[in-house]
C-alpha cells in the first residue's frame, strides 16, 4: 500500500545526499587547489590594487616563506614595505632579490636611494655604480649619481654624472634642472641658461626652471630677461615670492624704482616671513630717497635669521640712514 510520508523520507534522503556531494566536492576542490608560493603572490598583487596593503604584504610573506627563492615576490614586498616606510624591512627584501638576480636594476637603484636618503653618499655611489656597471645607459642612475656627487661637493663629477643622464634620456626633465642649478652655482651662466631651457621645453610649466632660469640672466645683467621668466613663474604660481622679488630686483636695476617696490611689497605680503624681501625693499626706498621708510625695512630685516657679520653691516648702513635723515630734517 502506497506510503506518502515514505515518498517524503525519499526526498529528504535525496536532498541531504545532494548536499553532502556539493560539500565532498568543495572540499575536494579546496584540497586540490594548492596554495603555492605563485598564488600567494598573486593574490598579493590583487590585494594591492584593492588597496589592501597589510593583507598584501601578509601573502607576499607567505610567498617568500614557501620560496626562499622567489625573487620577484621579495622584490614587491621590498617595495610595498617601502610605501609603508618599513625602509629596514624594504632594505633586507631588496637585498635579497640583490643576491638572487646580481643585475636586478630596480632592486640596486632602490638600495642607493635608500642609502642616498639616510645622507649616506658614499654607499649611494657604490650601489649606483654597480647598477651601471649592469646596465651602463641608465639615465636615472647616471642623474641619482650626479645628485650623490653633488652632495660630496664633487662638481665636475656631478656635472658629468648629469650631462650623461640627459645623453641617454633627453627627456630626463630633472637631470636638466639640477644640472642648470649646478652650472649657475659654478657661474656656468650660459651654460645653466641653456640646460633650464632644455627643461621649459619639456614642461614650459615647470615653476623651478623659470624661477632659476631668471637668476641665471639676471647674474648676466639680462633684465628684460630676467622680468620675462619671473613673470612666467608668477603665472604658474601666483604666490610665489621668490619670482616677485626677482621682479623687483630687475626692476631696481633698471632704475624703475616704483615698480620695484610694489613687487617687493607684494611679496611681502605673500610671505611676510621672508627676509631678503624686506632687505630689498629698504633698499629700493633708500634709493627713492625716502629713508624713513628705508630705516623701518632694514630694521624689520635685522629682526630677521640673519648673520652676525652682516647685521653689523645692516646696523651701520641703519646710523649713516638715520645721519642722512637729520641732515634733510
Amino acid at each position: 500500500m502506497f506510503n506518502p510520508h515514505q515518498l517524503g523520507l525519499i526526498a529528504i534522503s535525496a536532498g541531504v545526499g545532494l548536499a553532502l556531494l556539493v560539500v565532498a566536492v568543495i572540499v575536494c576542490r579546496t584540497l586540490f587547489t594548492k596554495r603555492t608560493p605563485e598564488w600567494y603572490y598573486n593574490k598579493a598583487l590583487d590585494l594591492h590594487k584593492l588597496g589592501k596593503q597589510d593583507k598584501a604584504i601578509k601573502h607576499l610573506r607567505k610567498a617568500t616563506e614557501l620560496d626562499s627563492e622567489f625573487a620577484d615576490a621579495f622584490y614587491n614586498l621590498g617595495f610595498f614595505s617601502l610605501q609603508k616606510k618599513e625602509t629596514e624591512t624594504a632594505r633586507t627584501c631588496f637585498e635579497q632579490v640583490i643576491k638572487l638576480r646580481p643585475d636586478d636594476l630596480d632592486a640596486l637603484y632602490n638600495v642607493a636611494l635608500l642609502a642616498y636618503d639616510e645622507e649616506d653618499y658614499g654607499e649611494t655611489i657604490i650601489r649606483l655604480k654597480t647598477a651601471l656597471s649592469y646596465h651602463p645607459e641608465d639615465s636615472d642612475c647616471y642623474y641619482t649619481l650626479g645628485l650623490a656627487y653633488e652632495a660630496l661637493e664633487s662638481t665636475e663629477d656631478a656635472l658629468d654624472c648629469y650631462q650623461k643622464a640627459v645623453t641617454y634620456d633627453p627627456n630626463n626633465v630633472n637631470a636638466f634642472l639640477f644640472m642648470g642649478k649646478l652650472q649657475d652655482q659654478s657661474r656656468m651662466l650660459d651654460e645653466a641658461i641653456s640646460s633650464f631651457k632644455s627643461v621649459l621645453e619639456l614642461d614650459p610649466h615647470n615653476l623651478e626652471a623659470n624661477y632659476d632660469i631668471s637668476i641665471s640672466l639676471a647674474k648676466k645683467g639680462d633684465w628684460d630677461g630676467t622680468i620675462h621668466y619671473s613673470q612666467r613663474a608668477i603665472e604658474i604660481d601666483p604666490t610665489y615670492a621668490k619670482a616677485y622679488n626677482q621682479l623687483g630686483l630687475a626692476h631696481y636695476c633698471k632704475e624703475e624704482m616704483e615698480t620695484a617696490i610694489q613687487h617687493y611689497q607684494h611679496a611681502i605680503e605673500i610671505d611676510p616671513g621672508y627676509a631678503n624681501a624686506y632687505n630689498n625693499l629698504g633698499y629700493a626706498y633708500q634709493k627713492s630717497g625716502n629713508y624713513q621708510n628705508a630705516i623701518r625695512m632694514f630694521e624689520v630685516y635685522l629682526e630677521k635669521d640673519i648673520d652676525d657679520e652682516e647685521a653689523q653691516e645692516i646696523r651701520e648702513h641703519v646710523e649713516l640712514l638715520k645721519k642722512k635723515l637729520l641732515e634733510h630734517a
